[in-house]
């Protein structure tokens, strides 16, 4: 996540100071791999886990009756498709501007551990009604991922540690960690409250690669690549899920109230996100992670978030 802001003066509008580079405002499936870090002297607030679940429409059967004369055929052999190729000519970009869902904040911002859980369930709820025009336009099939949000320690069939956020692809379901959240908000609710949408918005485009096929396609290409390699791929996959999450924010940007300080306060976020030491650069630099979610917000399509065809400098 970025550093925490300059205060706000009074009699005008907060100035913006681009900070140290922090970690990027959301982990994303891969981060539960890395060692356990600990954030600080961070409030520990559990909350109790809601996951949302869909169900699968049933499929209509039809029957005919036998031929009298029965033809034995070879089945036709699987097209096979370059998973490269696959993420970088993907459908998804294809699907036009989303359309706004007129989604509003919760009223009362994350200021501790059930009040965080009732604020990512408002925006999630918002991202159930926006993205599965875009999915089924995409070729994939749509279904409302489950919602966990926690304090502490973090025990999943997709890795155990302290301090993430991210999505887990096995269980379907994101995981929110709390307290770094309820802590920005404290100093300054107006970015708490940015940092908690943005979050939740990029762990949720975490799904949306997995329910289309780019997640699959991206491990493919993760199992043969060498450690460099790795690494510039989940620079692809996480600058993506920044980019499509801001495609949501800036579709909802009036009715959510992205405007004028609280603006701000999310340019500040997006451009100060990013990869620092000790981490591997799995991320994205600042400047990278600023410009993928700054065009993203201002178009409202994943026309914009083809991270898979663009050159290495621009996932640098």
């Amino acid at each position: 996540m970025p550093p925490q802001p300059p205060r706000k003066k009074s009699g005008g509008a907060a100035l913006l100071i681009v900070a140290l580079v922090a970690v990027v405002a959301a982990g994303g499936v891969f981060l539960f791999v890395k060692r356990a870090q600990s954030g600080g002297a961070e409030p520990t607030v559990a909350a109790p886990p809601t996951v949302t679940t869909s169900v699968r429409p049933t499929a209509a059967v039809s029957t005919r009756p036998a031929p009298t004369k029965t033809t034995t055929t070879a089945p036709p052999k699987p097209v096979q498709v370059n998973p490269a190729t696959y993420n970088a000519t993907h459908r998804l970009y294809k699907t036009g501007a989303m359309r706004t869902v007129n989604c509003k904040q919760a009223r009362t911002g994350p200021g501790n551990g059930a009040q965080a859980l009732a604020y990512f369930k408002t925006i999630k709820a918002c991202l159930d009604r926006a993205w599965p025009r875009q999915v089924a336009a995409a070729g994939g099939r749509f279904r409302s991922p489950g919602l966990v949000v926690w304090g502490g320690t973090f025990n999943t069939p997709c890795g155990s540690g302290p301090g993430r956020s991210f999505y887990c692809p096995t269980t379907h379901t994101i995981y929110m960690e709390s307290p770094s959240v309820i802590s920005f908000y404290k100093q300054n609710p107006t970015f708490g409250r940015m940092v908690g949408s943005f979050t939740v918005a990029h762990e949720y485009a975490h799904s949306v690669q997995w329910m289309t096929g780019l997640g699959e396609a991206y491990e493919k290409l993760r199992y043969d690549a060498t450690t460099d390699g790795q690494l510039v791929l989940s620079r692809r996959l996480e600058l993506q899920a920044s980019c499509l999450g801001n495609v949501f924010l800036g579709s909802n940007r009036a009715s959510y109230g992205i405007t004028g300080y609280a603006y701000q306060m999310w340019l500040y976020d997006v451009n100060n996100s990013g990869d620092r030491p000790p981490y591997p650069r799995d991320h994205g630099s600042t400047t990278s992670h600023g410009a993928w979610s700054r065009a993203a917000f201002a178009s409202r399509n994943p026309s914009s978030c083809n991270t898979w065809s663009a050159s290495p400098a621009r996932v640098s």
